[in-house]
């Protein structure tokens, strides 16, 4: 291959770039290189639910109405794994995380299982371990390091995302110098709606527009790093298949996302108490928080719970391979 640098003329003095260098990589592929986002959209087909994404423009039924391309359904049948941290074959299992979908061209991602202490440390809002129930969780960890949203910080603990230290030490801090440059330079420094809901009894699409469409307060770049962050309720909800969307987020009798229908078809829902990103906003003290059993309810900060990493890729991120099943995941080009 012979590749031709031209310095186009632009009618102005050029010396500069007398004797100028650069260093780049280019890439050979049979197949056109797609960024990640390119990729996660090309699956869409045109009709909702085919390889497990659901396009929620205005007119999907009970969606988010943000022309979000995201992944629902039974976690068997969505295939979104992405190897990320590693580029080990076959990918840990520490490293497998799985798409939530594509916002605006930014691909958002989640730890398929819990982050422990080689992630996250034992400081900054560290609470203990714990082992997981066996009758619902779904991974392989035999224990789970559990974190604080919000406890240790110096001043007067509470439902405010900017003093958590769960947020600036274990979050943006410890996971990313663990994760590595390489890694931690692929994800965008992103702006998170902090604002949450003041009950877990509606619906995904009433969780959304409380917590992001309607937020009052967020946590962006301005604040302090703010790469990674955690799931939003709604999140959650909307990656149930499209039937639980009329369901209420909170357990009702058997009818909402505690019951093991709903579990079933929610390829997010992992099987131990974990952390969410929004603040339970009738109260100073309470943030919303998933239960063993899928069913969501606001829980004092103070309560040490799991916790996944969340992330935006930058849109520039490249596609290499991979089908997205667990055990050939999407791999990225680093």
């Amino acid at each position: 291959w012979t590749f031709t640098l031209t310095f186009v003329n632009l009618g102005t003095d050029q010396s500069d770039n007398e004797n100028a260098s650069m260093n780049i990589d280019i890439y050979l592929q049979k197949t056109k290189i797609l960024t990640l986002t390119d990729y996660v959209i090309s699956q869409y087909t045109g009709t909702q639910g085919e390889n497990g994404l659901y396009y929620h423009d205005s007119s999907l039924a009970n969606g988010a109405g943000d022309n979000s391309y995201r992944y629902a359904g039974a976690s068997e049948s969505v295939s979104n794994f992405v190897c990320f941290g590693s580029t080990t074959s076959p990918c840990p299992e520490d490293n497998l995380y799985r798409i939530i979908g594509v916002f605006e061209d930014k691909v958002k991602l989640i730890k398929y299982d819990y982050a422990n202490s080689n992630l996250l440390g034992t400081d900054g809002d560290y609470s203990d371990s714990s082992t997981p129930n066996s009758s619902y969780y779904k991974g392989s960890l035999t224990s789970i390091n559990t974190y604080y949203w919000n406890n240790k910080a110096a001043n007067k603990a509470s439902n405010e995302w900017s003093t958590s230290l769960l947020n600036k030490i274990n979050l943006n801090t410890n996971y990313l110098n663990n994760i590595g440059t390489t890694w931690s330079n692929l994800i965008e420094d992103a702006t998170w709606k902090v604002s949450g809901h003041s009950t877990s009894s509606v619906t995904p699409s009433e969780m959304y527009t409380a917590e992001i469409t309607n937020a009052t307060k967020t946590y962006g770049p301005s604040d302090g790093t703010s790469k990674i962050g955690l799931m939003y309720v709604s999140d959650y909800g909307f990656a149930a298949s499209p039937s639980a969307w009329t369901m209420n987020l909170s357990y009702n009798s058997g009818n909402g996302y505690g019951s093991n229908a709903v579990r079933s078809v929610n390829w997010m829902y992992m099987g131990h108490y974990e952390w969410t990103m929004a603040p339970y906003s009738s109260s100073s003290y309470n943030v919303f928080g998933l239960s063993s059993s899928g069913y969501v309810s606001s829980n004092n900060e103070l309560y040490g719970y799991g916790s996944r990493p969340v992330l935006y890729l930058k849109s520039s991120v490249l596609y290499d391979g991979g089908l997205g099943t667990k055990d050939s995941p999407i791999t990225l080009v680093v």
